[in-house]
């Protein structure tokens, strides 16, 4: 509840109480991002950066993209004044952004090739929220439905999504 967040995150000993947070003995880790990276390093998963430099790159330019699609796409869904020109904000929003990640994941297992990267966790993250919007979202994108499908299919995914956890 809103005050049940109110009285933790008085308690929080970080300068940027924000939900999601991990506590780590007495350190407080806010802000999505920084605690994937967290848990990237604390597994000595950094092979989940990229395998080399370039894929690193790439994965930081695909990033970027990530990021401006899913601020187009919240701006849509928490604004409730959009909803019923769905089909025209997409078309004009959405859509563009999904033709250019649908064309850079032509042949791709994973977004960046075909080893997993920390950038296919929110590029998924975003496109769940996506399909959730409009279930036919990814009909012209081919190659998208195939990173998702590929995503689920790794064992972990498969298994939370079908965990209490996740309904």
């Amino acid at each position: 509840s809103p005050e049940e967040w109110a009285a933790d995150k008085a308690t929080l000993n970080t300068p940027f109480p924000n939900l999601p947070y991990l506590k780590v003995g007495d350190k407080t880790l806010t802000e999505s991002e920084a605690i994937a990276y967290f848990l990237v390093f604390h597994a000595n998963r950094t092979d989940l950066f990229g395998a080399n430099n370039d894929e690193r790159v790439q994965a930081t330019a695909v990033r970027g993209v990530i990021s401006d699609l899913s601020r187009d796409v919240s701006g849509f869904l928490w604004d409730a004044s959009k909803h019923a020109e769905q089909a025209k904000y997409f078309e004009e929003k959405v859509n563009p952004r999904l033709a250019r990640l649908n064309a850079f994941a032509a042949g791709k297992k994973h977004i960046i090739g075909d080893n997993l990267n920390l950038v296919d966790f929110a590029l998924y993250q975003t496109l769940y929220i996506i399909g959730r919007a409009d279930p036919k979202a990814f009909d012209n994108y081919p190659n998208l439905q195939n990173i998702i499908n590929n995503f689920n299919a790794i064992p972990q995914i498969n298994a939370y999504h079908a965990s209490d956890a996740f309904k």
